[in-house]
């Protein structure tokens, strides 16, 4: 039998299976153990991962990552707040009450 863990951390991602022999970290199409966590969105198309990366310096405000920070807390939080002024994407309060972020996406 084997089985496969999800590390889904704020600045990568890995994949591993666990087999009778030991446990593997599985290779991206790059062969990295680790594919960073971000999502780069273009004119006509996203990048994602390593991909994403590689074209974040060039579009910032359009490059969502590190939203691990986000997760579960209210957009009221005064931590949430802090963080919020490192983030080069615009971050706003949804309806609910936690945060909603926002992205130009012209498809």
């Amino acid at each position: 039998m084997s089985v496969v863990g999800f590390d889904f951390g704020n600045e990568s991602c890995i994949v591993a299976v666990a087999r009778q022999r030991g446990i593997d970290v599985v290779l991206n199409d790059e062969s990295k153990r680790e594919t960073p966590a971000l999502v780069c969105f273009g004119d006509k198309q996203r990048f994602i991962g390593t991909a994403g990366a590689a074209t974040s310096m060039m579009n910032p405000k359009n490059t969502i990552s590190q939203i691990k920070r986000l997760i579960g807390r209210q957009f009221s939080d005064p931590e949430l707040q802090r963080d919020l002024k490192s983030f080069p994407f615009a971050v706003t309060e949804g309806p609910d009450g936690f945060p909603l972020i926002h992205c130009s996406i012209s498809w």
